[in-house]
């Protein structure tokens, strides 16, 4: 079996992480105007949004969620933590599609597309995808 294990997107914490600093950022503003109802909203928001990417960042730095390809499907975490399991038969093909410097893995299969955020394909790995039959 030829195994391919995807790495962790440091690029989609990074994104994830700026953005939790505006929302704080700008929750420090509304309190100063007198908008503090908005501000604890801000603040809630941006309070779950970074346990959550930690818990799941330390998850895939630990190696308990990943995503890994090989030549009987691909196997990886749904956004509940449930693990899923796709059959190489069901994919149709791979795509990575950049938005704003961050790079998406987009896995097109019979049911859908299943995309990819946490986790990316090095350049070598994609040579891996293509000897494999993923990719064009």
């Amino acid at each position: 079996m030829n195994e391919l294990k995807l790495e962790v997107n440091t690029a989609f914490y990074s994104v994830v992480g700026v953005f939790v600093i505006t929302l704080l950022a700008l929750s420090g503003l509304f309190t100063e105007l007198n908008l503090s109802f908005l501000a604890t909203v801000q603040i809630a928001i941006a309070s779950v949004v970074t346990v959550a990417l930690v818990i799941h960042l330390l998850l895939s730095m630990a190696g308990h969620k990943r995503v890994t390809l090989c030549n009987q499907g691909l196997s990886f975490f749904s956004l509940t933590g449930r693990q899923r399991y796709v059959p190489a038969e069901n994919i149709q093909s791979i795509e990575f599609v950049s938005y704003i410097g961050l790079t998406m893995t987009h896995v097109k299969t019979n049911n859908g597309v299943i995309k990819l955020l946490a986790f990316r394909v090095r350049k070598e790995q994609q040579q891996r995808l293509k000897s494999m039959g993923y990719l064009a």
